[in-house]
């Protein structure tokens, strides 16, 4: 096979998905004969199931990590960074549900050779996949060349972008303006003509893609009749589709049914991470509760014994887009706090709509140990087993608080509420309420099960301090 055959082989991010597929068995092979003991094939066969956890959990942060996207095709530097981060999040998960799942402890040489080999081998791999890239970009093929419509300060930004990319030709651009044709031409662009020119330009080029920078509500017919030339003369054809100056929405392509909509969301949409998300609270959540059950009892006898009332303190929650839920908590204080409270409102010592005062009068002796090391937290476990919470996310807020909230501190209603977060990882009490809700719009912007994994990690360590707890 000659080197003209890969193009198709190498242009596509499914062949890449698959390249790095094939690097799993072949590390998961090496670390098998490298540290586990006994014959080598019987080795390779008793412990394939960490190899398909492994491939699964992989398979979900590649993606995570956005790894077959054409635009990683040309930054390895950054394709490595991202693969090393992929790796390490599906290592974490393969040692998480190794430990609940197999009956044997997780042989920590076997994951570390599994995990070095990974990365050495899908870094060599697609060292060798950008070779040949560059290899035959420099004898000038496989290029992509590229015309713009559209010669705006915005549309030139958008050209530089591809221009950087791997494999791309800017051939010029067309703009019924002539004045902003002679900027583009400035930054080192051509400028061929007006929209009417477009026929004979793609006549005269070799044009592979057409790019459409003008705006929807003044040009819809041109860029409607522009797209009908790209259709007919088989082109594609890319409209710029951000029609909107979004603050923290993102574009999302769907379809429903076979009618293309445009989808503006702040919200996470990787339905794989969520998917995969609730299955580790489920999961988390049954086995903590069964393992916890006698030191629920127990402090269920303490709670009793400190002061009359019920075991729980339940109160109403606002969750996820403004669903209510009752939450769960040991109850820390007497059993009248919530009247109490009124005549405590002018002693409140958090910023905000949040009501917190450290030398509370209401709390018991007992209440004041479990609410320092947040075992009073602890049945939320309930909440995020019913998936009315998460383990990881925004605290609920009661419904007289979220009633002050401005418009933008909304926002954090837009996702499931959680038993951790950045909040009680970075002071918990100690962070005043406008920086609380920054951090929460901050977790949902930047989410990612890495996020939460190092979230979690990070609230044993707060825990067992008992920092910020009030």
């Amino acid at each position: 096979m000659n080197l003209g055959s890969y193009k198709w082989l190498l242009s596509r991010p499914l062949l890449v998905f698959w390249l790095d597929c094939a690097c799993i068995p072949i590390a998961y092979a090496f670390a098998v004969n490298m540290t586990l003991p006994g014959r080598f094939g019987p080795s390779l066969f008793a412990n394939a199931h960490y190899a398909l956890i492994m491939t699964a959990t992989w398979l979900n942060a590649a993606s995570d990590q956005d790894l077959w996207s054409p635009r990683r095709s040309g930054m390895f530097g950054a394709f490595l960074a991202a693969v090393v981060r992929a790796a390490g999040q599906a290592l974490v998960i393969t040692v998480f549900v190794m430990v609940f799942v197999t009956p044997q402890w997780v042989n920590v040489y076997f994951l570390t050779a599994f995990f070095i080999g990974t990365i050495l081998l899908m870094a060599t791999v697609r060292g060798a996949a950008q070779f040949v890239y560059w290899l035959r970009r420099s004898r000038g093929q496989d290029l992509r060349r590229v015309l713009f419509i559209g010669a705006s300060d915005r549309s030139r930004q958008f050209a530089n972008e591809v221009r950087r990319q791997p494999g791309y030709v800017i051939e010029g651009f067309l703009d019924d303006d002539a004045q902003r044709g002679r900027e583009s031409e400035a930054q080192d662009f051509k400028y061929l003509g007006t929209c009417e020119d477009l026929d004979p330009i793609l006549d005269k080029h070799h044009i592979d893609e057409v790019y459409v920078s003008l705006t929807l509500a003044s040009f819809y017919t041109t860029i409607e009749q522009i797209v009908q030339r790209c259709e007919e003369r088989g082109l594609d054809a890319h409209v710029k589709a951000d029609f909107f100056q979004l603050q923290h929405a993102r574009n999302l392509p769907m379809y429903v049914g076979d009618i293309p909509i445009l989808s503006l969301t702040t919200v996470p949409e990787n339905h794989v991470d969520l998917a995969l998300k609730r299955a580790l609270d489920f999961v988390v959540s049954s086995i903590l509760l069964v393992m916890l059950a006698p030191a629920f009892l127990a402090i269920a006898i303490i709670v009793k014994m400190q002061s009359p009332g019920p075991v729980f303190f339940l109160q109403e929650r606002v969750g996820q887009n403004q669903r209510r839920f009752k939450m769960f908590k040991f109850r820390s204080m007497v059993a009248n706090a919530e009247q109490l409270r009124k005549d405590l409102e002018d002693k409140n010592e958090a910023d905000g709509p949040v009501f917190k005062i450290r030398q509370d009068p209401r709390i018991t002796p007992f209440g004041r140990f479990i609410r320092k090391y947040s075992i009073d937290e602890l049945p939320q476990l309930i909440n995020v087993w019913r998936g009315e919470m998460s383990l990881v996310g925004p605290r609920p807020p009661i419904a007289s608080e979220v009633e002050q909230y401005a418009w933008e501190q909304r926002r954090r209603l837009s996702v499931k509420p959680g038993m951790t977060g950045l909040w009680q990882v970075s002071g918990r009490s100690d962070v005043g309420f406008h920086q609380w809700v920054e951090m929460d719009l901050a977790y949902i912007d930047s989410w990612s099960l890495w996020l939460d994994i190092v979230i979690l990690f990070r609230t044993f360590r707060v825990v067992l301090e008992g920092k910020g707890a009030a």
